[in-house]
């Protein structure tokens, strides 16, 4: 059975941002991340990322320097298992960013639709590789995405999207994912994947965008490249709100981005 959301009413305030913001979000495998150093969140990647010589979309500084290890490496879980100040190897995944919005703005909780709702065929925990049920439309469309695991072996982890291959490949409706997971995926194990959009590289992932469906609900299938609201989500946070098919989201336009 499909995930079915716990609704919002409408755009729920959730909190205001405090002054010098600070949210942990995962970075890119391998990575250097330096204290103070610029940071964006590029869709189609849907993490941290150095900015490099004259792009765009800064999001904010890092706050303290963090080197991100191998793929092989799963997340923290988001509801207990992230410790900011012990940093095992598992914390090292993530990254503090003090971000560019004013002080006591509100952050909003919406529900979101319009994503992937699928069921893992076979997991290859090397690869980090998901073979699916379904599928999602085409090569590449899921990239940068959100992935939560809502059934089955798995459980509660997030991860973030990598690639996709939906046909041709060496194997068909195959999703490959920035990490492993901590708990291998079996074929009882169920998953979102926080997306909808019919263009390569459009996924929904940190600090990325959507659109709003009506008046009390987003959907995300739409608007992961120039959105009204843009993802305003911790990770700690982030196992909470996608199991109830909801999103933090600030207005696009507040987030101050160089």
């Amino acid at each position: 059975m499909p995930l079915t959301a716990t609704a919002t009413q409408g755009f729920e305030l959730l909190r205001h941002t405090t002054e010098n913001e600070v949210i942990y979000i995962p970075g890119d495998p391998g990575d250097t991340l330096t204290r103070n150093d610029q940071v964006v969140c590029t869709v189609g990647e849907g993490l941290a990322d150095p900015a490099a010589a004259n792009e765009g979309g800064i999001i904010g500084r890092v706050t303290d320097t963090v080197i991100m290890p191998a793929a092989s490496q799963a997340f923290p879980l988001p509801l207990n298992d992230f410790d900011p100040v012990a940093k095992a190897t598992a914390d090292k995944c993530l990254v503090g960013l003090s971000v560019n919005v004013g002080k006591g703005l509100p952050i909003y909780l919406v529900t979101f639709k319009n994503h992937w709702d699928d069921t893992v065929i076979s997991y290859t925990a090397s690869t980090r590789a998901i073979a699916l049920t379904t599928g999602m439309t085409a090569d590449d469309y899921p990239n940068g995405a959100l992935l939560y695991v809502y059934e089955g072996p798995g459980i509660g982890e997030v991860n973030v999207v990598e690639d996709y291959d939906h046909t041709g490949g060496a194997a068909e409706l195959l999703l490959i994912c920035h990490r492993a997971f901590k708990t291998a995926l079996t074929s009882a194990s169920k998953l979102i994947v926080v997306g909808g959009e019919a263009a390569a590289s459009r996924g929904v992932g940190f600090f990325n965008k959507c659109e709003g469906a009506d008046e009390n609900e987003l959907t995300v299938n739409q608007g992961a490249d120039d959105g009204d609201y843009t993802v305003f989500l911790d990770w700690r946070d982030a196992a909470t709100h996608l199991k109830n098919l909801r999103l933090p989201v600030i207005p696009s336009r507040w987030l101050l981005q160089a």
